[in-house]
């Protein structure tokens, strides 16, 4: 099982990232992840989630590495790689990332929310990235099996877990085995099938950093 995040080896530079959030009012509060959660109907989220960024480093990649908060800012292609293995119901969040170029045109820099300039070229515009979010939760965690601090995580007081906290992982397999990609509700994080993996990189999918769960 894998956790995904966005591959940055080619930034070089501190505090330097694909793509900056365009804020807007809640922002702060809005991850898509939740499953139970819409997050345009019930937090006032926009239609379409806007960002500035490196277009020239966005049109090589398939999962952007974003600022302030890391979303799971996908291409459109990598969602049709994911279906291709297997089903699975998700929510997509359409983003627009402007270019650089146009950052003090698009982003007011008092209140770092989006102006009234309207950008019409789409040389200045990337439109073939999503959120994905997933809709079902997958509650399968064995928390006598899965291991924190030497014990088991039903035992460790903790009450969720991020990527690699976890010194062994164990999940209980469904009947049906897993989808490509699904939520447990006590991790902080969406979790990959090998299948999923294989997928992906049969495809040529870019910007990808698989982080094996132990």
């Amino acid at each position: 099982m894998y956790a995904l995040t966005a591959d940055a080896a080619h930034i070089e530079e501190e505090d330097v990232f694909d793509a900056v959030l365009i804020e807007f009012d809640g922002s702060d509060g809005v991850t898509f992840f939740q499953p139970g959660v819409d997050y345009q109907q019930q937090h006032g989220a926009p239609k379409i989630i806007e960002f500035v960024g490196n277009l020239e480093h966005v049109s090589k990649l398939d999962h952007i590495f974003t600022a302030p908060r890391s979303l799971l800012l996908v291409s459109r292609k990598m969602v049709r790689v994911l279906e291709s293995v297997g089903s699975f119901r998700y929510r997509l969040i359409p983003a627009t990332i402007y270019s650089n170029k146009l950052k003090h045109l698009v982003l007011d820099r008092f209140t770092r929310q989006r102006t009234w300039y309207r950008v019409d070229d789409l040389s200045l515009r990337n439109d073939e990235f999503v959120i994905l979010q997933l809709l079902d939760e997958l509650d399968c965690l064995d928390g006598e099996r899965t291991l924190v601090n030497g014990v088991p995580f039903s035992q460790s007081g903790e009450h969720y877990l991020g990527k690699e906290e976890a010194q062994h992982l164990e999940l209980r397999r469904p009947e049906a085995g897993f989808p490509p990609v699904f939520c447990v509700p006590q991790l902080t994080f969406y979790c990959f099938t090998e299948e999923a993996k294989q997928a992906c990189d049969q495809a040529g999918l870019r910007g990808l950093w698989w982080r094996p769960q132990p």
